[in-house]
């Protein structure tokens, strides 16, 4: 789907980005959108200009999320510019002043001014296929999901907005349950899945699908604790017959074998000097390294920790023999996996990695212009190990265990023994997400946040722990712990009340 966001995306922008704000949303021309929407030409330009939106660094390109909240909070990965804004995540500080946090609340409520845009315009139109208008409406529901499953697992109960505001609209909207909003969600990526195609072909490979919805409704379940519903999606998106683990790890984020069969979403990117292209081999390559490897540019923002690839498991000889790292790693006097001619230094430069590591899943060769790398949004193996997880707190934990058995065969590694116990193995599971998915918006703080395993973890795994003056930040020690809903929105929309423990 590389040339399909932005033709249509384009468009829709022009006729629509004055309008976009988040909650505090500000009115729209009601009479630009009626006359946009017209036929079926009009409603997939809207619908593109909705896909658009995962392609900002504050929504779904892996660098807000992934980076910057998932991993470095989490602590396996170190942000080498030390940004205030940075700072005040990785520090878990949290105010609601800080930009990050800003930014990506705003980038998701301007998601879902998009796809309520569509849902709404193309519920009414008439003169299109009905078999068309049910596919749009299935992507956009679905886009819908995503972004407020982005809202309420940061934020936890949000506004709750599904219809179009305009002029004439109430802007001062109140904050629904987090149960509230998990209901749309699950109802959203229903009608998704059952509207969605298995597959796609041609310019539209990478738009949702069946597996697509059903890989969101497991997240979502398990975040609800409901583990018989997350055993019934995993089962269904296996039975599909249409995802696999690819065999290779390094495979999985290669741009020319994007869109296989192990994603089962993930932001479309194209090489560009625009927003079709990203930032994310810039951000990866280390800086000062000789640009006939890494491009144009090479910031080297976010480095894996010491303390992270200690976690890898090794052989007799003290090698890591995780494949996982070999693939997708490099350290002090390691060469690059597709450039062999690159290898770092014995002696890694502070500039390049304070570390002396450098994730390349997103870094294969040097750029001029925006990588087309996709992002991955959510993978199979990411789906088996929430299946297991499932599995196993309904007390199926040998099933649950054959389930990371096929994750870590891929990785190389010894099989789980069937007799773990139900903890060992949720441990495992843990584990497994550790190591498989660093600089990927799962595994990381989220997860660890959802099961109350956060606190835990940073107390055993951050070797800073001490400075982070964990027991005097009660907005730690709340399950979930949520960000601050953000100074700027209660600003624009006064009906917004505050988590608790944070002051606007």
């Amino acid at each position: 789907m590389k040339t399909t966001y932005i033709l249509g995306f384009l468009t829709f922008f022009i006729l629509m980005s004055c309008g976009d704000k988040f909650l505090s949303l500000s009115p729209k021309d009601t009479l630009t959108e009626e006359n946009f929407y017209l036929n079926e030409s009009d409603a997939q330009g809207g619908l593109n200009g909705a896909y658009g939106m995962l392609q900002r660094e504050e929504t779904f390109s892996n660098v807000r999320d992934a980076a910057d909240v998932e991993w470095a909070i989490a602590g396996d990965m170190y942000e080498m510019d030390g940004s205030a804004n940075r700072i005040e995540l990785h520090t878990l500080a949290f105010p609601a002043t800080n930009t990050i946090l800003r930014d990506m609340y705003m980038g998701a409520y301007l998601g879902v001014s998009r796809a309520n845009i569509v849902i709404n315009k193309v519920s009414a139109m008439e003169n299109i296929a009905e078999e068309s208008k049910q596919l749009i409406l299935g992507q956009a529901k679905f886009l819908r999901a995503l972004f407020y499953y982005r809202l309420v697992t940061y934020w936890g109960g949000v506004p709750l907005i599904t219809e179009i505001l305009d002029a004439s609209s109430n802007l001062e909207v109140s904050r629904a349950s987090a149960e509230e909003v998990w209901a749309l969600i699950e109802s959203d990526l229903l009608a998704a899945k059952t509207a969605l195609p298995k597959t796609w072909t041609g310019n539209n490979v990478g738009k949702a699908t069946t597996g697509s919805a059903l890989a969101l409704l497991i997240k979502a379940a398990l975040w609800q604790e409901k583990y018989e519903d997350v055993v019934g999606y995993g089962e269904e998106l296996i039975q599909l017959g249409v995802h696999g683990l690819v065999p290779k790890f390094r495979d999985v984020f290669s741009e020319e074998n994007e869109n296989n069969e192990e994603i089962l979403f993930s932001t479309q990117f194209r090489p560009s000097q625009d927003s079709e292209g990203n930032n994310l081999v810039k951000r990866t390559a280390p800086r000062g390294a000789p640009s006939e490897f890494t491009g144009g540019a090479a910031w080297s923002n976010f480095v894996p920790q010491q303390h992270w690839v200690n976690t890898f498991e090794k052989d007799d000889q003290g090698k890591i023999k995780d494949k996982r790292y070999w693939d997708v790693i490099i350290g002090p006097g390691e060469p690059h996996q597709n450039m062999p001619a690159f290898v770092m230094p014995n002696e890694v430069p502070t500039g390049w990695s304070k570390t002396g590591y450098i994730v390349t899943k997103y870094w294969e060769k040097p750029t001029i212009n925006n990588s087309g790398i996709n992002a991955p949004i959510m993978r199979f193996s990411e789906a088996l190990l929430n299946y297991a997880e499932a599995l196993n707190e309904i007390g199926r934990t040998s099933d649950a265990i054959v389930q990371i058995n096929k994750v870590r065969e891929r990785a190389g590694l010894d099989q789980l023994s069937a007799g773990l116990g139900k903890e060992e193995t949720l441990d495992a599971i843990f584990k497994e997400r550790r190591v498989e998915f660093i600089w990927e918006p799962t595994g990381g703080f989220s997860d660890l946040n959802r099961r109350g395993r956060f606190i835990d973890f940073i107390r055993k795994e951050r070797p800073n722990i001490n400075d982070l003056n964990v027991d005097q930040k009660p907005w730690l020690h709340t399950r979930p712990i949520v960000f601050p809903i953000p100074r700027e929105a209660w600003d624009r929309n006064k009906a917004l009340e505050q988590n608790p423990n944070y002051t606007f």
